[in-house]
């Protein structure tokens, strides 16, 4: 997708991912992972997680972060595992490999309520407030959302292409859409 935002920038398409030689990086969950060198990085397991792909077009730097909740709020436990706190800890880990956060786009997926949950108060399910997070902390840092698939009740694996800025999900079933 051009970061230009064309009519359909965001729209979710139906497609195989292509295949094509580059580095391959697994993103481990409560992980992140930056890449200059056009590296497909891949996460599984999204159930309530969330993936945040973030990419820098004109740097040729992008990076997958896969965080199991919405903020650390004093809780201990590395700043991946947090949405909020990954999301900066990312975008921080970019820069340092020549980013430049005012460039920055963003796609995110997963956040599925994969079982019943009363959140007792806190305002919906993890998933739900995984995404409400994230949405907020990118809007504080005005940093423009180009695609998202969240929700539903289905698992999800990512596939960042960080040389194009694709993000391939896929379900559980086989079917995949491109962000």
């Amino acid at each position: 997708m051009s970061p230009t935002g064309s009519p359909n920038a965001g729209a979710p398409s139906a497609s195989r991912p292509p295949e094509r030689s580059a580095p391959r990086r697994k993103v481990g969950l409560s992980d992140a992972t930056v890449a200059t060198d056009g590296a497909v990085l891949v996460t599984s397991g999204l159930g309530s997680c969330l993936g945040v792909a973030l990419h820098d077009p004109g740097a040729g730097v992008g990076g997958l972060l896969h965080a199991m909740l919405p903020a650390a709020n004093g809780r201990p436990g590395a700043p991946e595992k947090f949405v909020v706190d990954g999301i900066d800890a990312t975008i921080a880990a970019m820069a340092d490999a020549g980013a430049d956060p005012d460039e920055l786009r963003v796609k995110i997926a997963g956040a599925a309520e994969m079982i019943e949950f009363d959140a007792g108060g806190e305002g919906g399910s993890v998933g739900d407030r995984n995404v409400a997070a994230a949405e907020a902390a990118l809007r504080e840092r005005a940093i423009p959302v180009d695609g998202a698939d969240t929700g539903g009740d289905r698992g999800r694996s990512l596939r960042f292409d960080t040389a194009t800025g694709a993000l391939h999900v896929s379900y559980a079933g086989g079917e995949t859409i491109v962000l």
